[in-house]
């Protein structure tokens, strides 16, 4: 089965940066994650031709949640097609595989290029959530 996870995020917008964090660190454990500072059609374009993806973002809110596509609405590219539209239109023309989005909760984007205590401690969490989806899908 071929796999990807994509974390999104801006690395200027603090807290927003989470997914871009947690796809370096499972990288670095071996996974195929790849880092996105976009939204929409390129988003969806990334994850193309794979059998299974996980994108990892930020929304507002508290806590880790899956989030569904429909609902998924990235906060960055806001000039771009938002990734639920981009998706149900590739998937006319090309293979799209199964996507879960983790969702890691924020309570504010401020400009910096760090991540706040908080956000940082949900890391350990999300990186186990995100290797037991992948687990229980035999996605390498």
């Amino acid at each position: 089965m071929r796999s990807i996870i994509v974390g999104v995020g801006n690395p200027l917008l603090g807290d927003d940066a989470i997914g871009l964090e947690i796809a370096r660190q499972l990288r670095n454990m071996g996974y195929n994650a790849k880092e996105a500072i976009a939204g929409g059609i390129e988003l969806a374009e990334m994850i193309a031709g794979y059998d299974f993806a996980i994108i990892v973002d930020a929304f507002h809110g508290i806590g880790i949640k899956e989030i569904s596509i429909d609902e998924y609405n990235e906060s960055v590219a806001n000039h771009d097609i938002s990734f639920p539209s981009a998706y149900k239109i590739l998937s006319r023309y090309i293979k799209m595989p199964e996507v879960k989005i983790i969702g890691i909760g924020i309570k504010k984007i401020e400009v910096g290029e760090q991540l706040s205590s908080q956000v940082e401690m949900a890391i350990p969490a999300a990186i186990e959530i995100v290797k037991k989806i992948m687990e229980d899908k035999n996605a390498p």
